[in-house]
């Protein structure tokens, strides 16, 4: 066992302010990396495959996206009780942890893949017509292959090995879309599905050989599987009812519009993953050292409130910024790129606001899972899950199509985002009143964003073509609304501590931020 100090002197690595900024910056990086191969990988698809193909494509991720939820709670519990046993240093009881939540995670992939199987068999839909039962167990197999590379990512990450968990993310994205793109031509729709499988299992193949350290792979049916349970099936049901919260628009889309609607609203919902990357990332990196500082303080919320409320003023920030450009240049990108696709441009628009809607719901719950108050992310959520079903199928009757769909998204994202920020402001010890102006503030960006990216895409974008004036309008339409918005929020961000954040990152060419900071005795 090291000694104290070296013990200290580790933990104050882990949670330093300088590694926070690096690991976020870094994380994020990767993760658009990983998104921007995912969205090439989505628009190569889309172009040779058409609507139709590329909804049924879609459709087999739901599968996906709901098998990753199907260890119910063991990724949560791990969150949970892994970060204060590695602070404690208990290595037998951590190890314990380790090897009940990887036998989780296979009964509840062998559980899934079975109970999915039987559903399919012995109905017969488009998805089934389109795929068969092969394509389905193939998916199926993807699913298991990573949920089990989550695990080893999960355990790097309480570990503080971030580099290596981006590194993960980014092998298989390279893989699943790389591959995935080259076989579209000879295999079509199958060709994605065979890349990604490739792609999983070299993600796998990676973690095992990065994590093997820190990851034991045994598994071990043990009482420490109840207390995985316990820990983080409350967390599971907010992430699993968010799951069908943020997926909930494409099941209702394919169960009464068809696979071609879905293909059409596929566009936006591959835009709006692609923009949900920043705070997704932030959340990613934020949260462990969250529950260190937390537990740090006998659970204190005070503690972690400075850190929570910049990072939601930077996200409210940016976020919207970059979905406004994204509604900006939807109509151009899809010309250029995807013509068969025009039908879905008014979508593109609405779900590009709905991920900055989104954003801040995010951040809201990492501050609740931290200060453990479960009950309350999940009351908000069912809640939002109701709305937005109802506004959904409302729509649908009253024949608003894709569209009407896009639109209750966005108004169930917007008010499940106000209603977790403020809870997680008052778990925080903000007062009402303070706790009202900061939700203004943050939800402010998004509501000068979305007129002044409509005022520039309408009155100088006019009709979008092939040609160089129409590029020059669209750039002419990105640089008037930046300038702008930046004017507008200037007095919103101020005290950010833009300049500090960037500085943090010790990147070439900004050292002189560090010196403008200090005053002339040479102290910060």
């Amino acid at each position: 066992m090291p000694p104290a100090p070296a013990r200290e002197r580790v933990d104050q690595d882990l949670v330093h302010p300088r590694k926070i900024v690096r690991d976020f910056f870094g994380f994020a990086t990767s993760q658009y990396i990983v998104r921007g191969l995912l969205v090439l990988r989505g628009l190569v698809a889309a172009r040779l495959l058409g609507p139709s193909a590329y909804g049924a494509w879609n459709g087999l991720m739901l599968v996906l996206d709901y098998g990753n939820a199907a260890p119910i709670g063991t990724m949560q519990g791990l969150d949970q009780t892994v970060p204060p046993q590695i602070v404690t240093g208990d290595a037998a009881r951590l190890r314990r942890l380790k090897q009940a939540g990887m036998f989780l995670i296979l009964l509840a992939g062998i559980v899934y893949s079975v109970v999915v199987l039987a559903y399919f068999s012995r109905t017969a839909g488009q998805l089934r017509s389109f795929w068969g039962l092969t394509g389905i167990g193939l998916i199926l197999l993807a699913t298991l292959l990573q949920n089990v590379a989550g695990y080893h990512m999960s355990m790097m990450r309480a570990h503080g090995n971030i580099r290596d968990v981006s590194l993960v993310f980014l092998i298989q994205a390279a893989l699943g879309a790389g591959l995935g793109i080259a076989l579209l031509p000879k295999l079509g729709a199958w060709g994605l599905l065979w890349g990604w499988l490739a792609g999983t299992m070299a993600t796998l193949v990676y973690a095992r050989w990065r994590g093997h350290r820190d990851v034991p792979i045994t598994p071990r049916a043990s009482r420490d599987a109840l207390t995985l349970l316990s820990a983080g099936f409350p967390m599971f049901a907010y992430a699993g009812l968010t799951l069908l919260m943020r997926s909930l628009d494409r099941v209702v889309i394919l169960r009464f519009l068809g696979t071609e609607a879905l293909g059409y609203y596929g566009l936006g919902v591959m835009v709006m993953g692609m923009l949900l990357y920043l705070p997704d990332a932030l959340g990613y990196v934020l949260y462990p050292r969250l529950l260190r500082d937390y537990h740090a303080a006998d659970g204190n919320p005070e503690v972690i409130r400075d850190p929570v409320e910049r990072s939601m003023r930077a996200i409210s920030l940016v976020l919207p910024a970059l979905c406004a450009i994204a509604y900006i240049g939807a109509d151009d990108a899809v010309i250029w790129l995807l013509p068969k696709f025009l039908s879905g441009v008014p979508t593109v628009r609405v779900l590009c606001f709905a991920a900055a809607a989104m954003g801040l719901g995010g951040l809201s719950a990492i501050v609740l899972m931290t200060v453990q108050r479960p009950r309350v992310m999940v009351g908000v959520t069912v809640v939002s899950v109701v709305l937005g079903l109802t506004l959904m199928i409302g729509a649908i009757h009253l024949r608003l199509g894709i569209m009407g769909v896009a639109w209750a998204t966005l108004v169930s994202y917007g008010i499940h985002s106000a209603a977790l920020l403020w809870f997680a402001l008052g778990n925080l010890h903000e007062r009402p009143g303070r706790r009202v102006a900061f939700v203004l503030r943050l939800f402010a960006p998004l509501a000068v964003a979305i007129p002044l990216a409509w005022a520039c895409n309408r009155y100088m974008i006019l009709t979008p073509d092939h040609g160089l004036v129409s590029l020059l309008r669209l750039v002419m339409a990105i640089v008037a609304f930046g300038a702008t918005y930046v004017l507008l929020m200037l007095p919103i961000g101020r005290g950010l501590g833009v300049r500090e954040m960037v500085s943090e990152l010790r990147l070439p060419g900004f050292g002189f931020l560090r010196r403008l900071g200090r005053a002339p005795d040479g102290t910060a």
